[in-house]
């Protein structure tokens, strides 16, 4: 079966070409009529434009109708030329859109046997109208969002598309969102000791945190220390401190609460506590510098002293801080705590830092620090105490 399908398609071949190369050389007899049947149906290519090799390079054409007043004009006729099939759409019926037609290599070579299917062009290369540089698109109004659907398409309103997701957090999820997220934060270390005629051990730690918004500033500090010689405790006190920072808007006030707990193994008290507010005053605000002054009042009460009533105090503070460049960093604050009673009975503490970034990732620095915790009434002890260290500093 095979065979006699080959033999015909291979006889109706040998039969067009005769009759081609009779055409051609003028031999067909001028009485004989030619058949009926169109070349296309024996296999016969009848494209006499451009190679589709040629046709694809050059890409697709574009044929835009006339305009709707001169279609209007032209007379409608089933039978007229306007709706005569051209020669590349002899082998199809489908009807081309009334906005544009698209004739590309690919269309004429689908009806032509033999011939391999050529690459589509790519976007890019599609002449299409561009609009001028700078031309600016008229964007429709936005509807009513009570109005229809239907009804803002039918107007040719914008309809408001739904929006994207956003980020929701449920109620128990807030704390920790707010715990991690808009705090700079380091933990300091600083470690020495000795062996052999003396045996000696010191350790200090601390961690710092700071969370800075436009309403407000919360900043946390704590430190520990640690001290011994041939495994006798010379020293043991810690401090933490918490000072929260109110802003009016614009203004340059704002309003401070401060708490503080010391402890302290050497001392007449076993731990200290203080708890003031008041007004301060940012003279400097920025991104590199800051100071800013408070005053204020409240009370201390020192626990495990021979006098451990609540007593009012006065606060006079100052704070300043100033970036020096991306590696060297000053930090200084002061205390004054007057009794309102006596103001010969007095505390006042002070601290100076000194902070060196190590590498580029802003991850490790070096703090230098210098602390004086001055008391008036030391209950037997001695007034001053100085503290100096050498921390390294780890931010997270």
């Amino acid at each position: 079966m095979g065979k006699t399908r080959n033999a015909k398609s291979l006889g109706r071949t040998g039969l067009a070409a005769l009759a081609i190369g009779l055409i051609c050389s003028g031999a067909w007899p001028s009485g004989v009529a030619m058949a009926e049947t169109p070349l296309w149906q024996l296999g016969i290519p009848t494209f006499a434009g451009k190679k589709p090799e040629e046709q694809a390079q050059a890409g697709p054409s574009f044929h835009f109708p006339p305009p709707p007043s001169e279609i209007a004009q032209l007379p409608v006729d089933a039978t007229g030329p306007l709706n005569q099939p051209g020669p590349a759409e002899q082998s199809s019926s489908e009807i081309q859109p009334a906005a544009y037609q698209v004739q590309s290599a690919a269309t004429a070579a689908v009806g032509t046997p033999g011939l391999p299917m050529p690459p589509l062009p790519a976007a890019a290369e599609l002449d299409l109208p561009v609009a001028p540089v700078g031309t600016s698109v008229p964007v429709p109004p936005p509807t009513d969002p009570s109005t229809p659907i239907g009804q803002a398409l039918a107007t040719g309103a914008a309809v408001e598309s739904a929006p994207l997701a956003e980020e929701t957090a449920s109620w128990y999820e807030i704390p920790w969102q707010w715990v991690t997220r808009g705090w700079k934060n380091h933990a300091e270390l600083g470690l020495d000791g000795s062996s052999g005629n003396s045996r000696t051990l010191a350790l200090q730690t601390g961690l710092e945190m700071k969370r800075k918004t436009e309403r407000y500033t919360l900043g946390i500090d704590f430190d520990y220390r640690k001290a011994t010689n041939r495994g006798l405790t010379t020293e043991d006190n810690g401090r933490l401190n918490l000072d929260y920072d109110r802003l009016f808007q614009d203004s340059k006030w704002s309003a401070f609460g401060k708490f503080g707990a010391e402890w302290d193994q050497f001392k007449a008290f076993d731990s200290r506590l203080n708890l003031n507010s008041g007004l301060g005053y940012h003279f400097i605000r920025t991104d590199d510098a800051m100071f800013a002054t408070r005053f204020g009042a409240g009370a201390s009460k020192e626990i495990g002293a021979p006098d451990d009533d609540w007593k009012p105090e006065a606060v006079f503070g100052a704070e300043g801080e100033y970036q020096l460049n991306r590696y060297n960093k000053m930090k200084a604050k002061v205390d004054y705590f007057p009794a309102w009673e006596d103001f010969s009975d007095y505390r006042v503490v002070s601290d100076v830092a000194w902070e060196i970034l190590l590498d580029d990732t802003d991850n490790l620095s070096l703090k230098l620090a210098l602390t004086d915790r001055y008391d008036s009434t030391p209950q037997g002890a001695k007034p001053n105490d100085v503290y100096y260290s050498l921390l390294l500093l780890v931010k997270f």
